[in-house]
C-alpha cells in the first residue's frame, strides 16, 4: 500500500465524545450486574417471564432457535454467560439449592428443607412489593431462608438489612454466611435483637477470610415463624450503589456521555418509579421480567459523574398507541390504538399512564427540574430530599427510542417541538435530539423543518458512511438556512464485522452451544474502524454511543461477574481512542477507506500542532506493507513510538485467565520522508511522529 498524505484537513477538531457509552435497564442484566446489591429477588416476588423479543435479542432461546420458544433452561452452556446471570433461588435452611435451570414457570423458590423442619413460601403482604416470604422454623436448632451465590472477598464488611415481622416465637435471630455448599457451621455469625408483629428494620454486618462462593442465610428461632421483606446485601466499599471495580473499569473505558435508561426500556418508563427511598419493584413492561427500580436517575446520573463522563436521558414519548401496543407496522399507523384486533404487536399490558402526549410533556419538563432544579423548584427540593443538594445540570436528553413503533415521521416532529418548549421552559441550556433513524431522507427533511429550531441534534444509528453524509447534508442545508446549530450524534451503535462468516459457530460445530463473536477481536477492529470513521468528520458528530456498556449477553465494553468486572476488547479499543494524541484527521491524497477495507490508514494532527498522529488498523489474516509518503511535512528520519494491540486469531479474547489481546511499545521509521512500515496482522496501533 502506497499513499501519500497531504496538509489539507478533513473538517474541524475530532469530538472529544466519541467513546461515549449506554447502559439500557432490564436488558441483559446491566444493572444487575454494575449494582452492588448481591441478592436475587431482595422482595421475595414471583417470577416474571422474559418477553419473546428478550429472548430471541439476547440468544436466550433453547436450541430450535424459534422466538416463541422456551429459554435454553441451563445458561451455563450459553456464550455469554457468567455468575453475573445467576437466577439463585431463595430455599428453606438448612439445605443447598444447587443450579436452577432458568424456565417461564420457574418459581426460583425450594419450599422445604430436606433435611429439617423448616418451610419457606411467598405469602401476599404489602411492604415492598405484592408479596413476603413467610419462613416457618418447627425443627429443634435454628433454621431459616438462604440464598447461594454470593461472592464475597476478605476484608470487605457486608451490609445486611431487610425488613422483618414476627408471627410466633420467641429469641434472637441470626445472619450467617456459610462455605456455599455445606449446613454444618457458619464462616460468620451475627446476632439480630427480635422484632415484633409489625415490620421492623433489622441490620447486620458479615465478612469473610477467604475471597470466595458464600450462602447467606438468615436464621429464626426453633419454634417460630417470620415475614422477611425487603433484603439487601451490600458490600462496604459499594459506590453509589455500585460495585467499585464497575466503577474503575467505567473511568478505564471513560465514556464520555451515558446514556440512559433505554433504549427500549425508556419508552416505558415513569421516572419517579425510579427516584426516592420507598421505590417499588415492578414489571419490564418491554423486555419484561421484573423491575426493582433500585437504580434509577440518581444512581446513573452519579456513575456517570463518578467516572468522569456526563448524562444523557433517553425519556418516554406518550402515545395512544403505547397502551397496548410495543410496535405497530406502518400500515397499521392510521388504525384506531384501543382496537385490540389490530395488526400490531401487543405488550401484554394495559398502559393508559402513557398515552397522553401532553402530559408526557408535562412528566418530561419534571423530570428536567428534578435534574437541574436549583432548591427554589419543586423538583430540585425533591431531589435534595432524597440525597442530592446539587443539581446534576444533565444538557441532553433524547426524544424517545425507536419511536417508529408508534409514531408516523410529522406526528412524531410535532410532538418532540411539544416536548422541547416544556422542557427548555424549564432550563432553557438542555439539548435536544430528535430521533433520525428509520424515517426516508424525505421525511426526514419534513420532520426537520417542523422541529428544527426546537432541536439541538439527530439523534440517529447506523455506521455506514455514506448514509452519515446524507444526514450531515441534511443538517448543513437547515444550520444555514436558519441559524441553527444541529449536530450530529449516534445514540446507539454496534460494530458489524463479516457476522455470516465469524458471528455463529454452525450448530453442528458447536462443541456445546452458540460461541458469540462479539466479545472477541474481530468486533474489537471492528469498532476501531467506526471510530476512524467518525473521526474524519470532526465536530459535525458530536457523540457516539457504544451499544452497550456491561453484560448485556453479546456486544458490552466490560464484563461484571461476581468474581470480578474485566474489560472486553472493544473496551481496550474504547480506552485508546479516549486518550488518542489525534485533534484533526487530515486528507491522504486519493485514499478514502471504505467499509470493510481490510487495512486502513489514518493520519492526524495532534492538539499542539507539533506531531502527526498515525492510526493503522489490520483487520485481516494478512500481514501487508505500507509505504506513506509524509513530504508535506518537515519530519526527520528516524524511529518513532507508538503502540500496538494485536492477537492471534479474530476470536480471541480478554477474559480473566484467556488475556489472548497483547499490547506493547512498537516503532514506525520514517525514510527520507516516508513512512515504511509491516501492518501486522489483526492489529490496531497508533504511532506519534514528530515535526521537525
Amino acid at each position: 500500500m502506497k499513499l501519500k498524505a497531504t496538509a489539507q484537513y478533513h473538517g474541524t477538531p475530532i469530538s472529544k465524545k466519541l467513546t461515549s457509552n449506554f447502559i439500557e435497564l432490564s436488558f441483559g442484566f446491566q444493572e444487575s450486574g454494575l449494582g452492588a446489591e448481591m441478592f436475587f429477588n431482595r422482595s421475595f416476588e414471583p417470577t416474571v417471564p422474559y418477553g419473546a423479543i428478550h429472548k430471541m435479542c439476547s440468544y436466550m432461546l433453547s436450541e430450535d432457535e424459534n422466538p416463541g420458544s422456551s429459554y435454553e433452561p441451563d445458561w451455563r452452556k450459553l456464550g455469554w454467560y457468567h455468575s453475573g446471570y445467576e437466577h439463585n433461588a431463595w430455599f428453606a435452611f438448612p439445605g443447598v439449592a444447587g443450579y436452577q435451570p432458568v424456565r417461564d414457570d420457574a418459581a426460583f423458590v425450594i419450599n422445604d428443607s430436606p433435611s429439617a423442619d423448616v418451610h419457606i413460601e411467598q405469602i401476599r403482604d404489602v411492604c415492598h412489593g405484592e408479596y413476603a416470604m413467610r419462613v416457618v422454623n418447627k425443627n429443634g436448632e435454628p433454621g431459616g431462608l438462604a440464598q447461594d451465590g454470593k461472592y464475597c472477598f476478605a476484608g470487605v464488611l457486608y451490609a445486611f438489612r431487610g425488613m422483618i415481622r414476627k408471627k410466633s416465637g420467641k429469641g434472637s435471630l441470626y445472619a450467617a454466611f456459610y462455605k456455599e455448599g455445606t449446613t454444618a457451621s457458619p464462616v460468620c455469625i451475627a446476632e439480630i435483637p427480635d422484632v415484633g408483629a409489625c415490620y421492623e428494620e433489622v441490620k447486620a454486618s458479615l465478612s469473610v477470610k477467604e475471597d470466595g462462593r458464600y450462602t447467606f442465610a438468615l436464621l429464626i428461632p426453633s419454634g417460630s415463624e417470620y415475614v422477611c421483606d425487603d433484603f439487601s446485601l451490600m458490600p462496604g466499599d459499594a459506590v453509589h450503589g455500585f460495585k467499585r471495580d464497575a466503577v474503575e473499569a467505567g473511568r478505564f473505558t471513560s465514556p464520555k456521555v451515558m446514556r440512559w435508561p433505554g433504549g427500549c426500556f425508556g419508552s416505558f418508563y415513569n421516572w419517579r418509579d425510579g427516584v426516592g427511598k420507598k421505590r417499588k419493584p415492578g414489571y419490564s413492561y418491554f423486555w419484561g421480567g421484573f423491575q426493582y427500580n433500585d437504580i434509577g436517575t440518581d444512581e446513573l446520573a452519579s456513575y456517570a459523574e463518578e467516572i468522569g463522563g456526563e448524562s444523557m436521558i433517553c425519556i418516554n414519548m406518550y402515545h395512544p398507541f403505547k397502551r397496548y401496543f410495543e410496535y405497530v407496522p406502518r400500515e397499521s399507523l392510521d388504525g384506531d390504538p384501543n382496537d385490540k384486533s389490530l395488526h400490531a404487536s401487543p405488550h401484554g399490558h394495559d398502559l393508559p399512564q402513557f398515552t397522553d402526549i401532553k402530559q408526557g410533556a408535562l412528566d418530561a419538563a419534571a423530570w428536567v427540574e428534578y435534574c437541574n432544579g436549583d432548591l427554589s423548584t419543586e423538583g430540585g427540593r425533591q431531589r435534595a430530599a432524597n440525597g442530592r443538594e446539587k443539581p446534576f445540570g444533565i444538557k441532553y436528553w433524547e426524544m424517545d427510542n425507536e419511536v417508529f413503533r408508534w409514531y408516523k415521521a410529522e406526528e412524531y416532529a410535532n410532538a418532540v417541538v411539544l416536548y422541547s418548549k416544556m422542557m427548555k421552559a424549564v432550563d432553557p441550556s438542555i439539548k435536544i435530539g430528535m430521533e433520525s433513524y428509520a424515517y426516508t431522507y424525505d421525511e426526514l427533511r419534513r420532520m426537520t423543518e417542523i422541529a428544527g429550531e426546537d432541536i439541538d441534534f439527530f439523534a440517529d444509528r447506523g455506521i455506514d458512511e455514506s448514509e452519515l453524509e446524507s444526514k450531515l447534508a441534511i443538517i448543513k442545508e437547515f444550520n444555514e438556512k436558519h441559524g441553527t446549530h444541529i449536530k450530529y450524534c449516534n445514540t446507539e451503535w454496534v460494530p458489524m464485522n463479516g457476522a455470516d462468516l465469524y458471528n455463529f459457530i454452525p450448530k453442528s460445530e458447536r462443541m456445546i452451544s452458540r460461541c458469540i463473536i462479539f466479545n472477541k477481536w474481530s468486533y474489537a477492529l471492528e469498532t476501531a474502524e467506526n471510530l476512524m470513521t467518525w473521526q474524519r468528520h470532526g465536530e459535525d458528530v458530536d457523540f457516539v454511543c457504544f451499544s452497550a456498556f456491561a453484560d448485556n449477553h453479546t456486544q458490552a465494553v466490560i464484563e461484571t461477574p461476581k468474581e470480578g468486572t474485566y474489560v472486553n476488547p472493544s473496551g481496550l479499543i474504547l480506552h485508546k481512542f479516549a486518550s488518542t494524541k489525534a485533534y484533526r484527521t487530515l486528507v491522504i491524497e486519493d485514499y478514502r477507506p471504505k467499509r470493510n477495507d481490510s487495512v486502513q490508514i489514518q493520519l492526524s494532527m495532534n492538539a499542539q500542532g507539533d506531531a502527526l498522529v498515525l492510526n493503522v488498523l489490520n483487520k485481516s489474516e494478512v500481514e501487508e506493507s505500507l509505504e506513506l509518503d509524509l513530504s508535506a511535512f518537515s519530519i526527520p528520519d528516524g524511529e518513532y513510538r507508538g503502540y500496538i494491540m494485536c492477537a492471534d486469531s479474530l476470536t480471541a479474547t480478554n477474559m480473566p485467565g484467556q488475556e489472548q489481546i497483547c499490547e506493547y511499545e512498537n516503532t514506525v521509521s520514517v525514510e527520507d520522508k516516508t513512512v515504511k512500515a509491516t501492518i501486522k496482522k489483526l492489529s490496531f496501533a497508533e504511532y506519534l511522529i514528530p515535526l521537525a
